[in-house]
Formats: structure tokens, C-alpha cells, sequence
């Protein structure tokens, strides 16, 4: 079920306000960690998985048997040989006979730790599903997710075992910017109907019973809410489509967007959430 509406004016300058300051408090973090580039031309690459390289010990995910170890990461002379953005993106691609062999876990987690996996969404001016959806479609490793028939449920067991509070403990304020993206980008993923259309009710509420827990230890991440208003709307979760059916640019900017209008309306979304898991 799809609404559609016209955005006015309104709507589209506050949220292009509300991005405005998200990525202002988020670049000057990035900034403060990038004063030691020397290199102009790849000062992109430099700030795609900029701390990947310091956090190779620190281990707040799922670690599975058959963990994928990329060859060339920033820090490397490699990485700072690159000539342009593509050209990172194609050695971060899985050759094919791991792509083939690796199991869903472990595909989740070279897709998730992938070194162009974070740093896009403080440079684009699309909107945050917007943002994550076309990052996905360059990673072969999205792709083969997206097409395996068990990558909802296995998604599902990953995410439990992300540990916010190792997170939030383990690195310093610069390392959490990155990390906190890399959780958006995989809250994000539920916002895909391929995804989505493999995990089922009983798998959904147990998702959400997560997603709620994390929103919860980080209510500065709103964009968990957004997860969890994709998952309950894919369910036909009957509240929440009568919801946006009296509320259709809500819809729009929920769901297809990825914003909220205000904190009172995420509030919504969270009672909706509460009564699904119950």
C-alpha cells in the first residue's frame, strides 16, 4: 500500500533545516579527525572508514566463523594510491567465490564492515533512505544479501548482537561517530522490502523488541525509529497503516523520505511499537 502526496514548502525547508544541523554537529567531529590529511584529493577516501584501521580489536558485533578480512583498508598506501571514490568501491567488492561461499553472517558483517560502508550520509544532500538504499546498490555484497531466501531472519540474529553499550563504551567521541553510522546503515537495511518480506511476525516483533532497546540507550538516533515504523508498516500493522492513511505526508516523509516532522509524532511511532511487541 502506497500514499502519495505533494510536499509544500513548508515541510522541505524544515527538514532541510533539521539536515542542515544533524550534519553540522556530525561534520565537526569529522573535521577535527581530518586535520592531518595531507592529501587534498583524497580527503573523500581519507573519511570513508576513517577509523576502521584503529578498530580492528574492538569487537561490539556478531563475529562469525567465516569473518571476511578486507586486503586493503584506509591506512593502507594502497588506500591513499586510489585515484577516485569508484575506484575504492570496486576493491571493495567481494570476489565472486566468496560472495558465493561465505555464509549470510558473515556476508552481513563484510557488508557492514566494508570500508566505503560509512561516511556517505554526512556528504550527501539525499534523503537518509534515499542516502542508504543507493549505497547499498554499489556493494555486490548488499546485492547477494538482498537475493538470499534466509538474509531477513539472519539479519534479524545479527542485529541482536550488536552491543550499544560496547559501543558507547569502547571508543572515543571521534570512533562513535563512525560507529554510530555504521548502526544507521544497518537499521537502514530494515527499511528494505527485500529484506523485510523474509522476516516473519513472530521475527518482527522480536526485531522491534531490539530496535526499542537501542532507541532507548540513544535517543539522540532517530533514525531507529524510522526502522522500526518500516517494519511495522510492511506487516500491515493495522494501527499504524490507519495511522498514515489520516496522515499521508507523515507517510511519505517516514517511510519513503526517512524523516520525522517532529518529536511528538516519534512518540507515535514508539506507542505503535510498544503495542506490536506485546
Amino acid at each position: 500500500m502506497v500514499f502519495t502526496t505533494n510536499k509544500t514548502y513548508k515541510i522541505l525547508n524544515f527538514f532541510n533545516m533539521k539536515k542542515l544541523i544533524l550534519l553540522s554537529a556530525f561534520a565537526a567531529l569529522f573535521l577535527f579527525a581530518l586535520v592531518s590529511c595531507e592529501k587534498k584529493e583524497n580527503a573523500n577516501l581519507d573519511t570513508l572508514g576513517n577509523v576502521q584501521k584503529e578498530n580492528t580489536e574492538k569487537n561490539c558485533y556478531a563475529n562469525p566463523d567465516d569473518k571476511y578480512e578486507y586486503t586493503v583498508v584506509p591506512g593502507m598506501k594502497q588506500w591513499q594510491e586510489l585515484a577516485s571514490i569508484d575506484e575504492a568501491f570496486e576493491i571493495c567488492q567481494l570476489p565472486d567465490d566468496v560472495l558465493k561461499s561465505i555464509s549470510t553472517k558473515g556476508l552481513i558483517d563484510a557488508l557492514v564492515h566494508s570500508p566505503m560502508f560509512t561516511g556517505h550520509y554526512l556528504l550527501s544532500s539525499s534523503s537518509p533512505v534515499a542516502t542508504w538504499h543507493r549505497l547499498y546498490s554499489k556493494l555486490n555484497s548488499a546485492k547477494e544479501l538482498f537475493n538470499r531466501e534466509n538474509s531477513g531472519d539472519i539479519l534479524v540474529e545479527y542485529y541482536k548482537e550488536i552491543d550499544l553499550s560496547c559501543i558507547n563504551q569502547s571508543y572515543n567521541e571521534i570512533e562513535k561517530v563512525t560507529e554510530l553510522e555504521r548502526l544507521f546503515g544497518i537499521e537502514f537495511l530494515f527499511t528494505k522490502p527485500e529484506i523485510l518480506k523474509k522476516i516473519s511476525t513472530q521475527n518482527k516483533q522480536e526485531l522491534v523488541k531490539y530496535l526499542l532497546k537501542n532507541y532507548e540507550n540513544n535517543t539522540n538516533n532517530y533514525f531507529t525509529v524510522i526502522a522500526i515504523a518500516s517494519v511495522l508498516y510492511n506487516d500491515n500493522y493495522t494501527p499504524l497503516v490507519e495511522y498514515y492513511k489520516k496522515n499521508t505526508n507523515l507517510y511519505e516523509m517516514n517511510i519513503l523520505v526517512g524523516y520525522f516532522l517532529d518529536d511528538n509524532q516519534r512518540s507515535e511511532i514508539i506507542s505503535f511499537a510498544k503495542l506490536f511487541i506485546m
